[in-house]
């Protein structure tokens, strides 16, 4: 265990606090690196779980503006408390207001406001926030001084808000000015080669556990519906639950953790219909049998006895692909 725990592991971040090695999100993180620069309004969409928060904070964090990130749950927002919570009121306002406070466009000034859950937002506020937008300037509820708001808007959904918008739930004009510029976070089912590496992250930071290979590997191919959050708060409950310090694939399944009786052939060949290649099928025979050999040193009759076939299908499909070269 000793030995185990003396290997540090590196923990690769496109963004700060975002760790990957998927080359999506690699390319994700250079295209919010320049749209932290400007001004424009952003708009996170992505499943639940995604880390869209995270995504919000390092834009604001790159961005270098000077203010702070203030972050809103849209959906939790009472309906008769909006105008207080986002523009603030002045004391005396309203009964209960025994003295001046200060809304969100406020404490976000020359910061960034993250809207998260925009999708929420009842009708009749969207149309108070659009003229916060338009406008650039706000007024304090029972107050008559206009004051400009300087901060940045980062909003975010993990429903389709363009169908709200075709539904009539969501103002088109606002959907405009919300999404300037769109960036998509995948799932976690996208990126599976960072499920081991998050996973290793998360048990670092529990500091009682130590992941085998093998459990590594079996949550590598599980599903997560609930995406980062939910292999973080997997991680959690192992390292409270388990017994041992180092968990294994069986670990895993005992606290039913992560499923069973995968079904590994359909779940590669998920991943390769997903690939952005033709002729799919030959491409990854092809590759198969190159890999086969490649990993036997070019021992053809172990490398067919690893993919299950018989040396000659080997040698003849060895054969084509040197002549097409």
């Amino acid at each position: 265990m000793d030995a185990l725990r003396a290997f540090i592991p590196v923990f690769p971040q496109v963004l700060p606090g975002i760790i990957s090695q998927n080359s999506e999100m690699q390319k994700l993180a250079r295209q919010a690196r320049k749209i932290a620069t400007s001004n424009a309004s952003v708009f996170l969409n992505g499943e639940t779980g995604t880390g869209k928060e995270m995504f919000a904070k390092a834009i604001h964090q790159v961005s270098g503006r000077q203010g702070d990130l203030v972050s809103v749950n849209c959906g939790a927002i009472p309906e008769n408390l909006f105008e207080s919570l986002f523009f603030g009121h002045e004391k005396g306002a309203f009964t209960g207001a025994d003295k001046k406070q200060n809304g969100f466009f406020h404490q976000a000034s020359q910061g960034t406001l993250f809207l998260d859950e925009i999708a929420e937002l009842p009708l009749n506020h969207q149309s108070k926030l659009l003229r916060v937008l338009e406008e650039r300037r706000f007024t304090r509820v029972g107050g008559a001084e206009s004051i400009p708001f300087t901060g940045r808007i980062i909003s975010a959904s993990h429903v389709d808000v363009e169908q709200q918008v075709a539904l009539r739930h969501f103002r088109e004009d606002l959907w405009y000015r919300l999404n300037l510029f769109e960036l998509t976070i995948p799932a976690l089912n996208q990126r599976r080669e960072d499920i081991p590496l998050l996973a290793r992250y998360f048990a670092k930071n529990s500091q009682h556990i130590q992941l085998l290979p093998c459990a590594l590997e079996l949550m590598q191919f599980s599903d997560w519906p609930g995406n980062i959050r939910q292999l973080k708060n997997t991680i959690e409950k192992v390292s409270v639950l388990a017994e041992s310090e180092e968990i294994s694939a069986i670990t895993l399944q005992q606290l039913a953790m992560c499923e069973s009786g995968i079904d590994w052939a359909a779940r590669v060949a998920m991943e390769i219909i997903d690939l952005p290649i033709s002729n799919k099928l030959k491409s990854i025979n092809d590759a198969l049998i190159e890999q086969a050999v490649e990993a036997t040193k070019g021992n053809k009759s172990e490398a067919a006895r690893i993919l299950g076939v018989h040396r000659k299908v080997v040698e003849r499909r060895l054969a084509q692909i040197m002549s097409l070269r």
